[in-house]
């Protein structure tokens, strides 16, 4: 499943599950694309815009601040690799596995806002709420 560009996602339409989310989850996009034969639901943090929604590229919701762990710990339980699991376990082949610029010491969860439907946008809104605090919804650039 390769991520083909479009001019107007994310400006002139949104998906409805989008609308659901009421800003709990920021918006990203992926400037550059890496064709990796047979994985092509991982991307690398430098090839997305921190949160930056005026260049051209697909769009994202950027998970990272619920669902970055470091893949070398795999024995380490903590909410936010619990949230990575459930998520990748409730949608298999949905969501894009992020590495980041530290290598697999920080993955996260991206989700092309094309995949946004509203069984996804209800798991998100249950893993969300449970692995963020109530009221808060900042996230930081960890792209770098």
């Amino acid at each position: 499943m390769i991520d083909d560009y479009t001019l107007d996602e994310g400006r002139d339409w949104m998906p409805d599950g989008w609308w659901r989310l009421d800003g709990r989850i920021p918006l990203t996009v992926r400037q550059q694309r890496s064709d990796i034969p047979d994985l092509p639901l991982v991307a690398f943090g430098p090839q997305f815009s921190g949160g930056v929604l005026s260049v051209y590229g697909a769009r994202y919701l950027d998970l990272g601040h619920f669902t970055r762990c470091d893949a070398t710990r795999p024995w380490q339980t903590t909410a936010e690799r619990t949230a990575f699991d459930t998520l990748r376990a409730a949608h298999p082949d949905t969501f894009t596995t992020v590495v980041g610029g530290d290598g697999p010491a920080a993955v996260w969860l991206a989700l092309r806002l094309t995949r946004l439907t509203d069984p996804v946008t209800d798991t998100l809104l249950a893993v969300h709420d449970r692995t963020c605090p109530a009221g808060v919804h900042l996230w930081g650039d960890l792209t770098h």
